[in-house]
């Protein structure tokens, strides 16, 4: 067995608390007292594959800590938008086909890709933005994501989206890939966000030449944090490609020098929460 599934498998998490880890890239698993939980899981190469030799090149910096054949035992996947990081055709045909059980969160307009994976329409459940769902006892808001710009469809809503999740009272807000727009925030703070998952890889002339849709900053990320009142900030979408990453100490002195609270996680680590990883923060 996988020893990072093997590890998620024995780690008992009580009532009320989560147990957290990070898979890479916008990639995390949370575990609650009842559920597995996947939420962007880029496990394979495929990006690095369909674009070898190529100016945009997507060469994997640090290798997957589970192959997409190890995911046995999620319950629901969230994926924030259909590009192949986040609805990553290696993995998540294998995961529905692993995981039987598991049911699917997507946009609206990752519908078609995912019965052309060939998974149930009965397992998918789509949200266009602005929406709510309640699976399996979890209280998902879908707010729309503006991955440089909207995208908006008059009939499937928003395709890249951001998630507020609440389990066991534990709020986590995942932003997906995003960039700031007028009312997101205010969007956000009508919620108590306990944690929040923020891009920090940015945009530049370099990768808008490349065709690249950018996110936050380091410094957008740790603002947004801020005026959305998270209690603890986790930062993502970094050291996966060496193409598209961010400097992680940037961040960590532009949150210090703001005085964020929040968590930089190591690869395929774990953290408890809320106890452990708020006496961890800032580190």
């Amino acid at each position: 067995m996988n020893a990072l599934i093997n590890e998620i498998d024995k780690t008992p998490v009580e009532q009320g608390a989560l147990r957290i880890w990070w898979i890479g890239q916008e990639g995390f698993v949370l575990k609650s007292a009842a559920l597995v939980i996947y939420i962007d899981p880029y496990l394979s190469t495929y990006a690095e594959r369909i674009t070898r030799g190529r100016p945009d090149e997507h060469v994997r910096i640090k290798p997957a800590p589970m192959q997409p054949e190890d995911v046995d035992h999620a319950d629901i996947v969230f994926c924030t938008h259909d590009h192949a990081d986040h609805i990553d055709p290696d993995s998540i045909p294998v995961i529905a086909a692993k995981s039987s059980g598991a049911q699917f969160v997507v946009p609206e307009s990752a519908r078609e890709t995912m019965l052309g994976f060939g998974i149930d329409e009965g397992r998918i459940h789509t949200m266009k933005g602005d929406d709510d769902l309640l699976l399996r006892q979890i209280n998902v808001h879908a707010i729309p994501a503006k991955h440089e710009e909207f995208d908006e469809h008059p009939e499937k809503g928003y395709p890249y989206l951001s998630y507020v999740i609440g389990i066991d009272g534990i709020n986590i807000f995942h932003a997906g890939d995003t960039i700031r727009y007028h009312g997101q925030a205010e969007r956000l703070r009508q919620y108590r966000i306990d944690l929040a998952f923020v891009p920090i890889n940015g945009r530049d002339d370099l990768r808008h030449g490349l065709d690249f849709a950018g996110n936050f900053d380091c410094e957008e990320a740790v603002r947004f944090a801020r005026d959305i009142n998270a209690a603890l900030t986790i930062p993502m979408h970094y050291d996966m490609f060496e193409i598209n990453t961010a400097d992680i100490n940037e961040f960590r002195r532009i949150a210090d020098g703001h005085g964020l609270r929040c968590l930089v996680m190591d690869h395929a680590g774990s953290v408890g929460f809320p106890l452990e990883a708020t006496n961890a923060a800032r580190r």
